[in-house]
């Protein structure tokens, strides 16, 4: 028997912010292309430099003196949500996917299923034995974190062949408590640049641990967490 290491996405494999960076260039070329509007990306990435991450399209239009109409706005978060994204692993986490770590590995993520699953193929997961992949939205975004299914799924996949399942994820407002709930250890990875805050907003909703790398996630690591009593809630 092993233990199954599952997997968040977003902000623990690779860092987010690079993906929302790479759908401002995508749409920016594409106004361009489609509509003859210029400057479309250094204007949405100077609001985000400054802290402006709500109605980013519309905003960014409006400094461009566009005031789009709620259709256009909709076409837009379409085509960044389908757009083919430039992103690669963090460094820590290749390296981890490509070691002889022992572990079973799954993966759970949340956020709409085309991004999500444009995302897994930008990263090249496929590279890696990672069973299963969920996205969440698959199922519909009633499913999404904090709901148990996809945990439940995972523990299905592994019966039989998994004595222990450890989350790692980024975000506590929504990562842990479905796999607190069903007996799991949770790790939160604390990357520098991650765009969701890392303060749990409960004792409910923190991890049992924090590691700030992949580097850290060694045998001997989940044995200590395992040997532990859970985080009081």
């Amino acid at each position: 028997m092993t233990t199954a290491v599952v997997l968040d996405l977003d902000d623990t494999l690779y860092l987010e912010e690079a993906y929302v960076l790479s759908g401002i260039a995508w749409l920016s070329d594409w106004l361009e292309r489609e509509t003859g509007i210029l400057g479309f990306q250094a204007i949405a990435e100077t609001l985000r430099e400054i802290g402006i991450r709500d109605r980013l399209f519309d905003r960014s239009l409006a400094e461009l003196g566009v005031t789009p109409a709620p259709a256009f706005i909709d076409l837009l978060v379409e085509k960044y949500r389908s757009h083919p994204p430039i992103i690669s692993l963090a460094i820590d986490a290749e390296a981890f996917l490509a070691s002889d770590h022992g572990f079973a590995l799954a993966l759970i993520t949340d956020g709409h299923a085309v991004a999500q699953r444009a995302k897994i193929a930008a990263l090249g997961l496929e590279r890696f034995d990672i069973q299963p992949m969920i996205c969440t939205d698959e199922w519909g975004p009633d499913y999404w974190k904090p709901h148990l299914r996809a945990f439940e799924a995972v523990e299905a996949y592994y019966r039989g062949e998994c004595d222990a399942f450890v989350y790692v994820a980024d975000n506590p407002a929504k990562d842990f408590l479905a796999p607190r709930r069903l007996g799991w250890r949770t790790i939160q990875i604390d990357r520098p640049g991650a765009v969701h805050p890392r303060v749990p907003p409960s004792v409910e909703h923190r991890a049992d641990t924090r590691i700030h790398s992949f580097d850290e996630l060694t045998q001997s690591t989940i044995e200590h967490l395992r040997g532990r009593s859970a985080t009081p809630g």
